[in-house]
């Protein structure tokens, strides 16, 4: 509504022209309330829409639907249309530096939040599904510093990926006869060597492995939040310790279900096969997007003039005002800071394989050591209980309340307006009876009997009335003769 009220249109090429003619004939300038307000008014639908904090607890329940549903609707089309949005208003967005701040920050602390979640979860969906949640933040996080090519970049390539570890979880989930719980695979890496080799590819890529397409989307995130003017170091310093924890959740994921020890129940064990052709091709598929998606965009210090989606997307995100300068790094220092966010990512890899390839009980050792941390993370840092007590259950006694005043107030209102409508209606038959029917009956009586010397004469004999009137007649003349 702020919208078109203001420029009269919802088309985003009518409101980026009315932008951009308003800037430049001096009617609007950055920071002007007005924009913040459309912006964070924007931003709060994508807030739910993409699965952010705070209303992000809906993706990981959504996750009970069939694999191919999730691969599709929370993977690649729609938690990433808040992304879409944010970006394709960018003109408003880059109006409104203090909206900016707060999606960047909403969008860092998301892919934290939700990515040290998943370290401990045990439902292999589940693990995947905050997985998005995080890799959402981070899109959240670029649009937030400016970086909105980048932002789309992930989007795309995160499609592939996720999708790939999607349907690589179906396919796993159907070899083991639909058992999600991790604790109960492992040794699944030659029972079903197409599903593993694929989702490794996926686990890869999501991990930013250099030559994989997550590597490229997600390095041009991190030097953006690391150069561009909105961005700053403590952003940066979140992105890179997110991309540490999703290596190691992924890789968490991948050992305690492909490698180590078989825990699979003997009664599934021996049922367990690769899945149909049907099922493993668009993995496949999916697993060659992942490998080469990435190389539509190469960063300057591997090719220069190589990112060709950003050259794509230039005319959509043309800039508002003139763009502040940022400090100038060379390429061996953009390429280097690639590099340390490869080695962050390699730390998150060996935890994860010191821990859950090797045979050993260090994860145990932990949880019992860190019980407090591991319980909080491991029930989500108690959100959904928080959001019981503060909304699902106050609704519950609203309801409650409801249903109270409906029985006592209302029905009470309905059951004595009935009890006084029964009581006013006996009154009321008695009235008609012994008054208005009494009354009657004795107006019909009076009339009745003091009709009675007229009903005498009233014989309907023209006879008898010849001879009243002859009377009548004969007594009037008496009268005058003799009166």
């Amino acid at each position: 509504m702020l919208i078109f009220f203001t420029f009269g249109t919802l088309e985003f090429s009518g409101v980026s022209e009315a932008v951009h003619a308003g800037v430049e004939a001096g009617r609007y300038h950055v920071g002007d309330m007005m924009f913040v307000g459309i912006a964070i008014a924007l931003f709060i639908g994508a807030t739910a829409k993409s699965a952010q904090i705070p209303l992000y607890v809906w993706l990981p329940d959504a996750m009970e639907g069939p694999t191919p549903v999730s691969a599709l609707i929370h993977a690649a089309t729609m938690v990433t249309a808040g992304v879409y949005m944010i970006a394709r208003s960018n003109f408003i967005f880059q109006m409104a530096p203090q909206a900016m701040l707060v999606v960047a920050v909403v969008g860092a602390l998301t892919a934290f939040m939700a990515a040290s979640i998943a370290l401990v979860q045990n439902d292999i969906k589940r693990v995947l599904a905050y997985s998005t949640v995080s890799q959402l933040g981070y899109m959240i996080l670029a649009l937030g510093v400016g970086a909105f090519t980048a932002a789309i970049f992930h989007l795309m390539t995160h499609a592939f990926f996720k999708a790939l570890l999607f349907l690589g979880s179906g396919s796993v989930i159907h070899a083991m006869h639909h058992e999600q719980d991790m604790r109960n695979m492992g040794a699944l890496k030659n029972k079903i060597p197409v599903t593993f080799w694929t989702m490794a590819i996926g686990t890869l890529a999501i991990a930013g492995t250099p030559l994989l397409s997550g590597f490229f989307s997600k390095d041009e995130i991190l030097w953006r939040t690391f150069s561009n003017p909105q961005g700053s170091i403590v952003l940066y310093g979140i992105g890179v310790l997110v991309a540490g924890m999703t290596a190691f959740y992924m890789f968490r994921m991948l050992f305690m279900t492909f490698f180590g020890e078989s825990r699979v129940d003997p009664k599934v064990e021996s049922h367990i096969h690769e899945s149909p052709k049907s099922m493993t091709v668009p993995l496949m598929i999916l697993a060659v997007g992942s490998v080469v998606a990435g190389y539509v965009g190469l960063p300057p210090w591997m090719l220069e003039g190589g990112n060709m989606i950003e050259h794509f997307l230039e005319p959509v995100f043309e800039p508002v005002v003139a763009a502040t300068e940022g400090a100038h790094h060379s390429l061996l220092f953009e390429g280097g800071m690639a590099a340390f966010s490869v080695g962050i990512a390699f730390i998150g890899f060996f935890i994860a394989y010191s821990m859950y390839y090797k045979k050993s009980d260090r994860p145990g050792q932990l949880a019992a050591k860190y019980k407090g941390a591991y319980q909080t993370l491991s029930a989500k840092y108690h959100i959904d209980e928080f959001y019981d007590f503060l909304f699902v259950n106050r609704a519950k006694d609203a309801g409650d309340g409801l249903w109270t005043f409906d029985a006592k107030v209302v029905d009470g209102a309905v059951n004595g307006v009935a009890g006084s409508t029964i009581k006013s209606s006996v009154m009321s038959i008695w009235w008609d009876t012994w008054v208005v029917d009494g009354l009657v009956r004795f107006v019909g009586g009076f009339v009745k009997t003091f009709s009675w010397p007229v009903r005498l004469i009233e014989t309907g004999n023209v006879q008898n009335y010849a001879l009243m009137m002859m009377l009548g007649a004969l007594v009037f003349i008496g009268y005058v003769l003799w009166g």
